[in-house]
Parts: structure tokens; sequence; C-alpha cells
């Protein structure tokens, strides 16, 4: 889902590039960039005040909708506690720990998320948790009572409910289409060089 940016100030082709490098300065995905509006593939908080001082400097200003922001950073507040690997350890209130970081109370946040990404802030955490689930089963040899634990999940049994409602699959099933899908692609590529 690509995010919009509106700029004050472009009025030329000149401004679109400029514009355009500044974006790609950062790391940033333009995916259009037209006077007055530039278009990223993903961009956080950080990356958001980071362009606005540099677009600043080149005489533009970045048109912040407070409410995007708002959004925004909780989506990067949950990445960043999704980052963590003691999550079995120390349980996350998502609730209170939105509430702590932005000073907003948890029922305003939810339903500003809810109304700008048509989904709510529980269902986006489970699907970022299932991602990070994916990614372990995925790139590493952790078993899934180890995956459970750093995600968070309260049991494995918990994981594989959330996991099997959310893709259809039990993650060791999801596993297993993944090393069938290797062992197939390794045995394509030892045909071809033989």
């Amino acid at each position: 889902m690509n995010t919009e940016l509106r700029i004050r100030g472009m009025v030329c082709g000149r401004c679109i590039q400029a514009v355009e490098g500044e974006l790609k300065a950062l790391g940033l995905v333009p995916t259009d960039v037209q006077l007055g509006v530039a278009a990223v593939s993903s961009i956080n908080t950080k990356q958001l005040h980071e362009l606005s001082k540099r677009l600043e400097t080149l005489g533009f200003s970045l048109l912040v909708d407070r409410k995007a922001e708002l959004i925004q950073l909780v989506k990067d507040l949950i990445q960043e506690t999704l980052q963590r690997y003691d999550l079995g350890d120390n349980k996350v209130r998502y609730s209170d720990l939105l509430e702590e970081k932005t000073g907003v109370d948890y029922d305003t946040l939810s339903s500003l998320f809810s109304g700008y990404e048509g989904i709510t802030i529980e269902k986006y955490t489970i699907e970022k948790r299932l991602d990070k689930v994916k990614e372990w089963l995925v790139y590493s040899d952790l078993t899934l009572s180890e995956i459970a634990y750093r995600t968070g999940f309260s049991s494995l049994q918990h994981l594989s409910n959330q996991f099997k409602q959310v893709t259809g699959l039990s993650p060791s099933h999801f596993k297993m289409i993944k090393v069938e899908r290797d062992e197939i692609r390794h045995r394509i590529a030892e045909h071809m060089n033989s």
C-alpha cells in the first residue's frame, strides 16, 4: 500500500527531480512523483521527519496530515515491539504501550486507526505477529514453541489457532510447504546444471 505525501512549493520538472532525489537519498522507493504529490511504497515516522527537514532546505514544505502521522506512529511502534526477542518474558499490552508513546487514549487511537486502515489495531497487530512467525518458520531453525514464546503468544496452541485462523494453514503445514518448494527448486537447479 502506497503512502501519498503532499508537498507545497513544487512548480516545475526540476522540483519533481529534486523531491525524487531526496526520497531516494533517504532509502525510500518513490512509486510516483508529480507536482505537489509524491507516493512512496512505505515510510516510517523517523523518515517522514527527516524528509520534512530535507524538503524545507530546498524551499518545499511537507503538508502533514496529523492523523495519518499518528497512524504511522502506531504502526511503527507495533513493528518496533515485534523486533524484540523477549516478548515471552515481557508481555506487552499494546493498548498501554500505544497510549504511553502517543499521548492519545487507546479508544481514540483505535477508532482513528480503523477509520484510516479499515482494520482494527488488534487485527493489524495479529497480522504483524503472524508475519514474524512466518519469517521465523521460513528463515530459522527455531521450534514452534520457541517461535510462540518469542512472539509473545501465551502458548503453542494459541499461536497455532491464530495462524490457522488467518492463513488457513497450520504452522507445521506452512513450513512443510516451504521445505517441499525448496526441494523442488533444488532438484530443478541440479537438473539444469547437469
